[in-house]
């Protein structure tokens, strides 16, 4: 349903349109300040999303944590004129396809665990996360609860074991 382009010289403009609703803008940054942060922060990769038609619909951007090697997905954002039609459950399980069939050759390290952070009164994102698998650790990332997701064990192949 999506596809996640990485954010180059090509394609920023696009992304920088992309506007969060209204109501959902004291939770997350400008998509220019996501920007930013991958270009300049050294840690994370921006990647905007893409619908059937190629058209830009939102931006994701994620990171490897040095300390324990999870993956963490940040500055989600759909644009406004695209929310409630799935956009932000197909980004986070495309990023996690990604993971589970590019690392460790984007990262250097395998993926093993997804992280994010969400605020506590962001019920809409609480909802969407916790019905994808991910849990509440009791972590806190600023202001922030953190949610973990464990990697899928891998299904044995056939005539092993």
């Amino acid at each position: 349903m999506v596809v996640l382009v990485p954010v180059t010289s090509v394609n920023w403009r696009e992304v920088t349109r992309v506007r969060a609703a209204e109501h959902q803008r004291r939770w997350v940054a400008d998509v220019t300040y996501y920007l930013c942060l991958s270009a300049y922060d050294g840690l994370w990769r921006s990647c905007a999303v893409q619908d059937e038609d190629s058209a830009t619909v939102g931006h994701v951007m994620w990171a490897v944590d040095p300390e324990d090697d999870s993956h963490w997905i940040g500055g989600l954002v759909i644009d406004a004129a695209h929310q409630g039609k799935g956009f932000g459950r197909a980004t986070v399980l495309a990023l996690m396809t990604l993971w589970e069939h590019e690392e460790p050759s984007l990262s250097g390290t395998p993926y093993a665990q997804a992280a994010l952070s969400v605020a506590p009164d962001n019920r809409g994102a609480l909802g969407l996360y916790r019905s994808l698998g991910f849990v509440e650790t009791g972590e806190l990332s600023d202001d922030e609860v953190v949610l973990r997701r464990g990697r899928p064990a891998q299904a044995p192949l056939r005539g092993s074991g």
